[in-house]
């Protein structure tokens, strides 16, 4: 990773030098939309995206006379020819897509194991994966920054009865908004999942996670009961 970086490193460097030499270019950065982002960077040299026919990815192995980027890793960086009605067409030096994918491999997901064996009503916090019941002040205590990506809950409803049951995931005993949702309308096994991107539910390293459930009326005692719970929780960090 520490070798592919450097290079990233020299190609930057490289470019600002073909932009001296009169093949504009420009570090842009990440995108979704690369379409966009080269419109963008030609309309800063004047080139507005009405005068702008078609652009296309250059093979690194067929480029112009005019680009020679010879020592330029092209893993990391992409071209595009940018033509625009004249006998002569630009060309767009980006750092390529391939960064963008070399830093999702840099984040590790790992589950946090909560659970709850027997019979239950009402609200209560799950238990980890060692036995120890959770509550507001005690669960798993994150050791680097990163996100809550995705929970899944698998429990049996033992006693049916009318509304839900939510299972909602506790950041220092704070709800955020982001769990599962259960039907108590009938008996039997039941399961949930979500999935939430990355960098919007958050959590910084030393905060404690955990897991409570509660039927949707907020009462400590319900008419329903349920129990056999495993729930999973996926935290994702960048390290």
């Amino acid at each position: 990773m520490k070798r592919g970086m450097k290079r990233l490193f020299v190609a930057i460097a490289l470019i600002m030098i073909l932009s001296i030499a009169g093949v504009f270019a420009e570090n842009i950065g990440l995108s979704e939309n690369t379409e966009k982002i080269v419109k963008n960077v030609a309309e800063k040299k004047g080139i507005g995206e009405e005068k702008i026919k078609s652009i296309e990815e250059v093979d690194f192995n067929k480029l112009p006379e005019q680009i020679d980027v010879e020592n330029i890793d092209e893993t990391y960086l992409s071209v595009y020819e940018v033509n625009y009605g004249e006998d002569k067409p630009i060309f767009v030096l980006t750092v390529s897509d391939k960064v963008k994918e070399i830093k999702e491999e840099s984040k590790v997901s790992m589950l946090l194991n909560f659970g709850y064996s027997g019979t239950m009503s009402g609200s209560g916090f799950l238990e980890t994966a060692t036995g120890v019941e959770t509550d507001l002040e005690k669960g798993y205590v994150m050791m680097r920054d990163g996100s809550i990506t995705a929970i899944s809950t698998n429990l049996e409803v033992f006693e049916e009865a009318s509304g839900s049951l939510e299972i909602t995931v506790y950041v220092n005993g704070e709800r955020v908004g982001f769990g599962n949702l259960v039907d108590m309308g009938s008996s039997g096994v039941k399961r949930d999942y979500a999935v939430q991107s990355f960098d919007v539910v958050n959590f910084e390293a030393g905060d404690i996670i955990s897991v409570a459930l509660m039927s949707s009326d907020g009462s400590s005692e319900s008419a329903s009961s349920w129990g056999d719970v495993t729930t999973l929780v996926e935290i994702t960090t960048e390290d």
